[in-house]
């Protein structure tokens, strides 16, 4: 049946969502701000028409640069801050894990403070009282729970928020960053109680700067960028889009191979040509690639050296490889030839490379000519890896064959 508080069921339903900060740059701005004269201020928007669903069982990603409009956000779901626009949906009761303490009162004990959590989303006090003993064995926090969180470490201050806002059960959790402080032993507590969520058919707004966290955990993501959504849908595809994102965000501009200068007089040899295999440049990892480089030359016979690197948009080498450093002899017929680096199985993961070409002179050191094709290889994975290189390897041990892989 459809959660109350929505039309498609859905937990949480945002539509053109609009959330403004005015901008004080005096002292009287603050004044008519506070008398609701807003006309004559500036404004900065954090939300600009945000559109996002989630489902019951559902965990979704929230992920973005610093100021993107994350916290933004799930302080909205939260019902902390109220939207300036748009339209909001949301099952309630809904419980938040965001900044470490907010919401806590600092001179209250661990245990008067979980009793206010509860009365601030609705919970009766009795309830929370029967779940207190819950409460406190979850956060661990010994004698320290009838002690002011003032006193508390940022570590006892994330037990003790995870602990009451995820013992009332909500229908919608919002967690932002809460797994960045801790122990071990604590995040596992914690991952483990948000899979029983989604196991239960509530929702998780998970919001973190750990990839790995939101491509294990997550079914679904949607990236902020600016305020708005960049990408959203499969948590694979849109932490590449992003992960992509940051590493070309300051790319380099190459020039291309048809915009190349002509050759000039007393250059020894040439790139006429360099060609990818497969010819759409697009290749899977572990998939065979080919680069075919067509030398010409201008002095019979020169002895020369080829070389070829995989660069990302920063100019990283990713991967290089060159006839002289693998101890081979250098070219040296008397008219132009062609040679081909052949690669058996693409080493690369995912994203989109720059392919440079070379030719050298015999001792490697010389650069006589080089080709850059942008974006000359674009390799697309089924799954998301950390890593951009993928090395042939195995695995030993006592493996349980009865488990399912992860």
């Amino acid at each position: 049946m459809p959660l109350a508080g929505t039309e498609t069921g859905a937990t949480v339903a945002i539509r053109d969502l609009v959330k403004r900060y005015p901008m004080f740059h005096r002292r009287r701005d603050r004044m008519l701000a506070f008398a609701g004269l807003t006309g004559s201020l500036s404004f900065k928007t954090a939300l600009g028409g945000v559109s996002l669903t989630a489902q019951p069982g559902e965990a979704l990603g929230i992920i973005g640069e610093n100021g993107s409009g994350k916290s933004t956000l799930l302080r909205v779901v939260a019902g902390i801050s109220p939207p300036d626009a748009g339209s909001l949906e949301v099952a309630q009761p809904v419980s938040a894990i965001l900044e470490l303490g907010l919401g806590f009162h600092p001179d209250f004990s661990g245990r008067q403070n979980a009793l206010l959590h509860g009365s601030l989303i609705g919970v009766p006090e009795r309830e929370m009282r029967a779940r207190l003993q819950e409460i406190v064995a979850f956060a661990d926090l010994g004698e320290f729970i009838d002690q002011p969180v003032r006193t508390y470490s940022s570590g006892m201050s994330a037990r003790l928020a995870f602990a009451v806002a995820t013992s009332v059960e909500p229908r919608v959790l919002v967690v932002d960053e809460a797994l960045a402080v801790g122990d071990g032993a604590f995040q596992r507590k914690c991952v483990e109680r948000m899979v029983r969520f989604k196991e239960d058919g509530r929702t998780v707004l998970f919001c973190s700067h750990s990839m790995y966290l939101v491509a294990e955990f997550c079914g679904r993501a949607v990236w902020l960028k600016q305020g708005k959504v960049a990408a959203a849908g499969a948590t694979q595809e849109v932490v590449h889009a992003y992960e992509d994102y940051l590493r070309y965000r300051d790319r380099r501009q190459l020039p291309r191979a048809a915009e190349r200068p002509p050759a000039t007089p007393g250059v020894l040899a040439r790139l006429e040509d360099v060609a990818i295999t497969p010819a759409e440049r697009s290749v899977r990892p572990g998939e065979p690639l080919e680069v075919r480089l067509r030398v010409a030359r201008t002095t019979a016979g020169i002895p020369l050296h080829i070389a070829v690197s995989f660069e990302d948009g920063t100019g990283f080498c990713l991967a290089a490889f060159a006839t002289h450093w693998d101890g081979l002899p250098p070219l040296s017929a008397p008219g132009d030839e062609e040679v081909v680096l052949h690669i058996p199985a693409c080493p690369f993961t995912r994203g989109r490379m720059d392919v440079l070409a070379y030719i050298g002179d015999v001792s490697g050191l010389q650069i006589i000519d080089q080709v850059v094709l942008p974006g000359g290889v674009v390799v697309a994975s089924d799954r998301w890896e950390p890593g951009l290189v993928r090395v042939d390897h195995r695995w030993e041990g006592e493996f349980d064959r009865g488990s399912s892989p992860a």
